[in-house]
């Protein structure tokens, strides 16, 4: 019977401790704030990277039909002003 109670009591304890507050004596917290802030960051200068980036790196446009059928003209008409002259 002395057996029993003792691990009821000792039951009762760690229920109880399980559901007690833990002191926060000495610890400080860590805002969550200033994490946020410099991820945000972070992403804001790895945007800006990444813009860069694409500009440095992208392919230069094709020349279009109509531009490429201008400069044939244009070029053809030069010719045959140096030659008629």
């Amino acid at each position: 019977m002395r057996g029993l109670f003792i691990v009821a009591l000792l039951a009762v304890i760690a229920l109880t401790s399980a559901f007690a507050p833990v002191s926060t004596f000495g610890v400080k917290s860590v805002s969550t704030t200033s994490l946020e802030a410099c991820r945000t960051n972070a992403k804001k200068e790895k945007r800006q990277r990444n813009r860069e980036n694409m500009r440095k790196f992208q392919k230069r446009g094709k020349i279009s039909r109509k531009k490429m059928m201008r400069k044939v003209a244009s070029s053809e008409a030069r010719q045959i002003e140096i030659t008629g002259l």
